[in-house]
């Protein structure tokens, strides 16, 4: 009696759909590394911010995986050409021509015309869940440090965010990073910026100036800055690690296979109206493809292949 009971609540479709979603996570957290400064980027867009001048409200954010240096550019609009100019003017032209990049699903990124000009330069593009941050989480974290560097700057009514931007993307740059315990500054440039508070207080090095002696300094440093990056690489790879270590220890395994029935977070999907009593999850779909990393692809049930991929964290099984 009492398993019958079990499969009736299990199987009603009701309970299903409205049931929470599960905060643990899901599936083993999987490292992004890049091999070298500037080959791998992560590109989104934040916005819309209030109206600046030229009517700009939106910002295009893109960081290296390596170095964590952040370029950002505000823009009125959001098209594919804004995004194709700005991958052109602040990566390729300042840093040569990336191998990966990942962004989310947005149509500028997935737009035919983009990736036909990626693939003219030999970029390739990778694509995150939808709904699944952490596939992108590093430029997610960036959209972030521009969005609150500029609301600390402002204070209260100013709406000229847009002249704040470079001093938020300078800040950032010259801040060393907990993952590698170095700045994005001196891992570009094998040296450290000048900041403010060495004017206002000033040190060794910007009051005991020999052009002589500073050049050899600058060129050592320069020979030096392969072995500095080694040492940033593997220090960002312990931490990755001690993170990975933790976060996996909470990790309740779920997977599934072509042919299995799902539903689908519908916070991520919005399919259905959600409001206060609107249902959780929504479906049932069908498994089609195991693609890695527990991303699916998913067919409804009229047999239309869902263009998008899915991740395990916005998913679970469907009892029929």
């Amino acid at each position: 009696m009492h398993k019958d009971a079990r499969n009736m609540i299990r199987k009603c479709s009701d309970c299903q759909i409205h049931r929470p979603v599960a905060r643990h996570p899901q599936q083993p957290l999987t490292p992004i590394m890049a091999p070298w400064p500037f080959y791998k980027w992560g590109i989104d867009i934040a916005g819309p911010f209030p109206e600046g001048p030229g009517k700009v409200k939106f910002l295009i954010v893109a960081m290296d995986y390596f170095t964590k240096w952040i370029e950002a550019k505000a823009v009125a609009t959001i098209t594919v050409g804004q995004v194709k100019k700005f991958v052109w003017n602040n990566i390729v032209c300042r840093f040569g021509i990336p191998g990966e990049i990942i962004s989310d699903n947005g149509k500028q990124f997935a737009d035919n015309l983009f990736k036909d000009w990626c693939d003219k330069l030999n970029i390739t593009q990778r694509f995150a869940s939808v709904k699944h941050l952490q596939s992108n989480g590093l430029v997610e974290r960036a959209n972030r440090s521009p969005r609150e560097g500029i609301k600390a700057r402002l204070g209260e009514g100013n709406k000229n965010w847009v002249e704040e931007l470079s001093h938020v993307l300078w800040a950032h740059r010259t801040m060393v990073k907990s993952s590698h315990d170095d700045t994005p500054f001196s891992l570009t440039y094998g040296t450290e910026a000048v900041i403010p508070a060495e004017i206002g207080m000033p040190t060794y090095r910007t009051t005991a100036v020999d052009v002589v002696n500073n050049d050899e300094e600058l060129c050592l440093n320069l020979d030096l800055l392969e072995e500095r990056r080694e040492v940033a690489a593997m220090s960002e790879a312990k931490s990755k690690s001690k993170m990975m270590k933790y976060y996996n220890s909470r990790v309740r395994g779920v997977a599934f296979k072509p042919g299995d029935f799902i539903y689908r977070s519908n916070d991520a999907s919005h399919a259905v109206a959600d409001g206060k009593l609107g249902p959780k999850w929504e479906g049932p779909y069908g498994v089609t493809d195991v693609l890695g990393n527990r991303a699916y692809k998913l067919r409804s049930t009229d047999g239309t292949v869902l263009l998008r991929t899915w991740n395990v964290t916005n998913l679970k099984r469907c009892y029929l």
